[in-house]
């Protein structure tokens, strides 16, 4: 018995069929490895903020007590709003010639940090003096201005301290940062927490969830 087939379409036809075929089937996989990734991208960033030494410090150490931030909660939350602005998106896969064309698109922090210091935990009112302290503008962006000045820090128990532990008290210096903590826009410690996060890393995050979904 033989048979025969008759191609109706012809080949510019049947690869455009194939290509949408597969565009198809690769935009439902970005959008899922897109979501996994997001996901996976916004822990390991969470991870390398927190093993910064500001993040520890402002925890239990030296700038919980120089700031005066008096809740642990107030950094996490601050910690969240970066962690939470991250987000993988995807391009849509399209035809181009006889090929397809597609991907992902990353967004990070906000260059200018206004996520952060627009938000309520980044400024702390001082219950004595009502006088605002603006701790996270001065740790991440002053770093070695005056900020206050006439003033300096004495460690300490102290009933009018924040925290218990310091207050600031009239004198021939000026209050600045702690040279070690001291940041700029582009050398802080998110700054470099997120620069340790190379492009082989987060490719590697989003070739594995790809890899998973499709």
């Amino acid at each position: 018995m033989n048979f025969s087939f008759k191609l109706l379409d012809n080949d510019k036809t049947i690869t455009n069929k194939i290509l949408s075929a597969l565009a198809s089937q690769l935009n439902s996989a970005l959008s899922k490895a897109s979501k996994d990734a997001s996901v996976e991208l916004q822990a390991v960033v969470k991870r390398s903020i927190e093993a910064e030494g500001e993040y520890l410090s402002l925890i239990s150490g030296q700038l919980k007590y120089e700031l005066g931030v008096p809740n642990p909660g107030i950094v996490d939350r601050i910690v969240d709003i970066w962690v939470n602005s991250i987000s993988i998106n995807t391009k849509k896969v399209t035809i181009k010639g006889n090929s397809l064309s597609g991907g992902f698109s990353i967004d990070m922090i906000k260059s200018d940090y206004s996520d952060v210091l627009g938000s309520a935990g980044s400024v702390i009112k001082d219950s004595n003096t009502g006088s605002l302290v603006p701790w996270l503008e001065w740790l991440l962006l002053r770093g070695g201005d005056i900020l206050v000045k006439d003033y300096e820090i004495l460690i300490g128990p102290n009933p009018r301290s924040r925290t218990g532990m310091a207050v600031m008290v009239s004198s021939k210096q000026n209050y600045r940062m702690p040279t070690k903590f001291a940041g700029t826009e582009s050398n802080n410690w998110v700054y470099r927490a997120i620069s340790r996060l190379d492009d082989t890393k987060m490719q590697n995050i989003i070739r594995v969830a790809l890899e998973k979904n499709i």
